[in-house]
């Protein structure tokens, strides 16, 4: 079941949240068209910036921006 699974670090590795410069907890558009996973973001993500976010972990965070965020609303890959 996906509630089982639902966590930051699953919601990260999958691309449907990701860090910005700065720390602020990005969503994706692809959450939203998930239930499950748009009750989780909401209530526990929406609006949070991170402490795990440095200058010096950037370039690791700018990675996955651009290479597992999800940046549209489809679930597939």
């Amino acid at each position: 079941m996906l509630a089982c699974v639902l966590g930051r670090d699953s919601l990260y590795e999958h691309g449907y949240i990701t860090v910005e410069e700065g720390g602020k907890i990005r969503i994706s558009p692809a959450a939203w068209r998930s239930r499950s996973i748009a009750k989780y973001v909401r209530s526990h993500l929406e609006g949070k910036v991170t402490p795990w976010w440095t200058p010096r972990r950037e370039e690791y965070f700018q990675w996955h921006r651009t290479r597992v965020f999800r940046k549209t609303a489809e679930l597939t890959r």
